[in-house]
């Protein structure tokens, strides 16, 4: 049987100070030997996640033991593990567990994660949704150090992994990080393969990668330390303390930890299972932890707003679905401020379809607004919204929209408003009972959720608007990301219209515009109007001239501040010139705010 390491956790200082390793990396080999843990403290580093595993149960609030659940059934998906001692022993079994997946696949899993959402994962063209399940969220991050100490097992058909993923929170953010994978046949007596890989999936900002290396010792037979560090600027691994590869490649958004172990018959990759191999199998695992430096901390902080009064809740949401859908368009496209991009169904989807909007914390909210293009041929036309407070029991109704007539059936944005006495939930759930399908499947642009009784001060109004621009990416422009900008056509005749457009009216008093390479491509005069219904127009900014100082990606911005504006539902910036180094003018965000 597995035992807990002969170096306990109480023995670390002084078992480190001995400079005890338990086998080097280069071509000569040491005795094996327990590794043992290292000191909490680490200069330059602050410790914000430390997992010992001292309880008998795994911690809920950051561990969840259900592996992407959405493509198989609840019960399959579910770990089998045991705590004992401080050393998680994540288990395959031979007889009382059953494969992971759906269908005929023997694959058996066992981990444990920190973060789950509908689709996460979307590993092969087979995979379907078997049902929605609530958003996991415990413990989504970017950069820090990363250091986990475990045994992993060397039996045929068994492969034991370290990995991370992006939170897909948008498309494209999906890339995979194995931290480490260790197979079976991996661990030689003298030498073992540890895989490391950077796998891009979508993510068009970076490639796939191997970074394998090979300690000069069995890294079954003992416990070692693997370190990861994650900057900006790129990544690092570490092996018992030692530097063992690097790239320059980072991933810029949020992953979740993945923690597990893998049986299957897989002669090219962990071999073939022993039949008369001793059961359970275990991953073992002695700790888990992570630290931030001061910069990084700062920058969490900054980003991790709550909802201010009166704010768009759905974009603090994380939204999921209980079907299938186009997988390049999925459920995050229609809470990302961007009214251009969308949700698209399946190809000849049944109906009622099901899409869920959970929130970490309860929600209170009375108007529900869904945006459309191209309504007549591919928009919803019948919707109910149900809440709950669990976010998996309990739905109630509180609003439907009837049946639905789109205007047009082209790229202009249409909206369609639902009111409803306040509702409360943790979560919302919008069943959609019809739709058009001129194209055999059906959109949803954008979702706003919020409570009109909520005076939005100090908040960005534009967000929740429709933007209308000669612009191929005219959704950039209100998406809340500094760090994107819509572009003109090249070569613009002037002046140009952008025009913020509202579903209910908007008070403000302060218009901001931002811009990167500005002296290559701002706009360099200005003027603002108003409209209560898009025909009779009031300026409220005359004719400015703008002038620019910067001619990189930092970001500089333009404040124009003004007598408080009632009841309008559209902004219109005219651009009489602009600086047009590359042909073309763009605008990274333009913001609109009532200032308290």
């Amino acid at each position: 049987m597995f035992f807990k390491a002969n170096i306990t956790k109480r023995a670390v200082s002084a078992a480190v100070c001995a400079g005890l390793l338990a086998c080097t990396v280069g071509p000569s080999a040491a005795l094996a030997a327990d590794t043992p843990p290292s000191p909490l403290e680490k200069a330059g580093w602050n410790l914000v996640l430390s997992e010992e595993f001292s309880d008998p149960v795994l911690n809920p609030t950051l561990f969840s033991d259900s592996y992407l659940p959405h493509w198989t059934t609840q019960e399959q998906s579910l770990a089998h593990y045991d705590v004992t001692d401080g050393i998680l022993s994540l288990k395959i079994e031979k007889d009382t567990q059953g494969p992971w997946w759906h269908g005929s696949d023997i694959q058996k899993v066992s981990s444990i994660q920190t973060g789950m959402r509908d689709g996460m994962h979307l590993f092969w063209d087979s995979c379907y949704i078997t049902g929605h399940h609530r958003a996991v969220t415990n413990f989504e991050t970017k950069y820090g150090y990363f250091e986990l100490r475990a045994r992993v097992p060397h039996d045929g058909g068994l492969h034991s992994a370290w990995w991370m993923i992006g939170n897909e929170e948008h498309p494209g953010r999906n890339a995979e990080l194995d931290l480490f994978e260790i197979c079976g046949p991996d661990c030689g007596s003298k030498k073992s393969r540890v895989r490391v890989s950077v796998h891009p999936w979508d993510d068009p900002n970076l490639k796939e990668q191997s970074l394998d290396y090979y300690p000069a010792c069995d890294v079954s037979q003992d416990f070692h330390v693997y370190g990861f560090e994650w900057l900006p600027t790129g990544m690092k691994f570490y092996f018992d303390g030692q530097l063992v590869k690097e790239t320059a490649q980072s991933p810029n958004y949020k992953m979740a930890t993945f923690l597990g172990i893998y049986e299957n018959n897989a002669p090219l990759w962990s071999g073939t299972i022993d039949p008369n191999g001793v059961y359970p199998k275990r991953f073992e695992v002695d700790y888990f932890r992570v630290y931030k430096t001061d910069e990084m901390l700062a920058q969490e902080a900054a980003e991790a707003a709550a909802p201010a009064q009166g704010q768009n809740l759905a974009p603090f949401a994380v939204a999921g679905g209980g079907q299938d859908w186009k997988w390049t368009s999925p459920p995050s496209n229609m809470i990302d401020c961007d009214p251009y991009s969308a949700l698209q169904s399946k190809d000849n989807p049944t109906f009622p379809q099901y899409y869920y909007l959970d929130w970490a914390d309860t929600q209170t909210f009375d108007t529900f607004i869904l945006k459309a293009a191209y309504g007549q041929g591919q928009g919803p036309t019948n919707w109910e919204l149900e809440v709950s407070e669990d976010g998996q029991t309990g739905w109630t109704p509180v609003a439907a929209s009837g049946d639905v007539n789109w205007n047009g059936n082209d790229w202009q944005v249409e909206e369609r408003v639902l009111t409803f006495p306040q509702a409360q939930g943790r979560a919302l759930r919008i069943k959609v009972n019809s739709a058009n399908l001129q194209w055999k499947h059906y959109a949803i642009n954008e979702v706003i959720v919020k409570d009109s009784t909520a005076a939005p001060v100090n908040v960005n109004l534009a967000a929740e608007s429709t933007p209308v621009l000669n612009s191929e990416n005219g959704g950039l422009l209100v998406d809340g990301d500094r760090a994107t900008a819509a572009q003109s056509r090249d070569r613009p005749g002037f002046p140009q219209e952008i025009t913020l457009a509202w579903a209910q009216p908007v008070d403000f008093n302060q218009i901001q515009l931002h811009c990167w390479y500005a002296r290559d491509q701002a706009p360099t005069s200005v003027s603002f109007e108003v409209s209560a219904e898009g025909e009779t127009w009031t300026e409220v900014v005359p004719q400015t001239a703008l002038s620019w100082q910067t001619t990189g990606t930092e970001v500089e911005q333009k404040t124009f501040d003004l007598a408080p504006v009632q009841g309008v539902r559209y902004l219109r910036m005219k651009v009489y010139a602009a600086n047009l180094t590359w042909k073309h003018f763009a605008v990274n965000e333009l913001e609109v705010y009532h200032v308290g």
